[in-house]
């Protein structure tokens, strides 16, 4: 988290951005879904407040909203799970901030008809809201390809100073049609700085689409841009159905494990598909290690059944260490106590004031900051404790409790 002067925000939000952007570092992120069209306001911000808790302990950069469509033209199989509308994810994704500190991606599906709508979004997002990152999805089917497009849109948000985009990769374009390497190149011409895939569960296709990527970019003499590679827990064969309904691609040798697991529990199978991820994990690291393209995880749930769900929360602890053991180790964690009531938003106020102590003690004495600061960890429960990253360039507390990466 990084604080700005400001009276209206106690978070600086172009740091995401930066993150997503920098090749030198992993981008860890969680990603969310809205709550179902209707939710009130205060039931919104309740579910929200309960998912960051769950994420309080992980050492994640930000989150990811999504912008959940209907995509009925997919596919002429029915959908597993019946759609449903949710709350519109600008304004959903408007509560991380104060609750968590941190960022969200917001995901946006351009099915806008002219430039004068999607503006109006864009105000919308970034004016109102206060959103730097965004997340530019196509339509699900060429048939219903119409509007702006990405290509549009993109013009639009690049003429907005501060606002950054990524788009979406797709594996299984390339294991189909061998070009999405190029549409890549393209989108990044266009001005998108990184790259969100499906969830993978074919650990090939991911591969072959990262090498080729690479080779591409040297063969141009481009530097690629940063691909986060998306992991969803999978314990029940509904949800299994509708992961591959999404057009994600999932070998018959997988399907066959975390069918077997799934008989014996829902457990045993949420457990099998978190590791066909971690190995899955493992086996892009190890096989475009030399691609040149950087590298960064993320972790959803696609269904709302409680063991998949809280399986999400561990499987991103599992697959960033394995990350981090590869591309950066060795590597260390802080906490930082921030102001804050337990259960509510911390204070602009509180924020803005331990800026600046932080900032005068650091100048006089950073190491009686780090002792003073180890001795409030001390005093605090875990429920306490709040996680701020980058305000003490990488320092290391000797907190014994759990921690959290400092990856700035």
């Amino acid at each position: 988290m990084c604080i700005r002067d400001s009276n209206r925000r106690s978070w600086d939000p172009d740091c995401l951005a930066k993150a997503l952007s920098d090749p030198t570092r992993p981008t860890f992120l969680i990603g969310s879904v809205p709550p179902r069209e209707g939710t009130s306001p205060t039931d919104a911000s309740e579910i929200c407040d309960k998912f960051i808790q769950r994420a309080r302990c992980l050492a994640n950069d930000g989150f990811i909203v999504y912008d959940i469509q209907d995509e009925a033209s997919r596919t002429n199989e029915e959908r597993p799970f019946p759609f449903r509308r949710t709350l519109d994810p600008v304004e959903y994704a408007s509560l991380f901030p104060p609750l968590a500190g941190k960022s969200a991606v917001v995901y946006k599906a351009v099915n806008e008809p002219d430039d004068q709508s999607f503006d109006g979004w864009l105000d919308h997002a970034m004016d109102m809201h206060g959103h730097r990152t965004l997340n530019l999805v196509g339509s699900a089917s060429s048939r219903d390809v119409q509007g702006i497009g990405i290509q549009g849109a993109a013009a639009r948000v690049s003429e907005r100073p501060g606002l950054a985009w990524g788009a979406v990769t797709i594996a299984e374009r390339h294991t189909t049609k061998g070009n999405e390497h190029l549409n890549m190149l393209r989108k990044t011409g266009l001005g998108a700085k990184w790259f969100i895939s499906q969830a993978v569960y074919d650990a090939d296709a991911t591969i072959q689409l990262l090498n080729d990527y690479g080779t591409e970019c040297r063969r141009l003499g481009k530097k690629p841009a940063k691909v986060i590679l998306t992991f969803a827990p999978c314990g029940r064969l509904k949800t299994l159905a509708f992961i591959k309904w999404l057009g994600i691609q999932v070998p018959h040798e997988v399907e066959q494990r975390i069918s077997e697991k799934s008989a014996v529990s829902k457990q045993a199978g949420v457990d099998e598909s978190m590791l066909v991820c971690r190995q899955a994990l493992q086996s892009i690291l190890d096989r475009t290690a030399t691609s040149g393209v950087p590298l960064g995880v993320s972790v959803e749930s696609v269904s709302g059944f409680k063991e998949e769900i809280e399986g999400a929360f561990v499987l991103f602890q599992q697959l960033q260490s394995i990350m981090l053991d590869a591309m950066v180790a060795p590597w260390g964690v802080n906490w930082f106590a921030v102001p804050r009531s337990v259960g509510s938003p911390p204070k602009i106020e509180d924020l803005e004031e331990g800026k600046s102590s932080l900032e005068q003690a650091v100048v006089v004495d950073k190491q009686a900051l780090i002792s003073s600061l180890n001795r409030t960890l001390e005093q605090c429960t875990l429920d306490e404790l709040f996680v701020v990253s980058g305000m003490l360039g990488g320092v290391q507390f000797k907190h014994k409790r759990e921690t959290h990466l400092d990856m700035r």
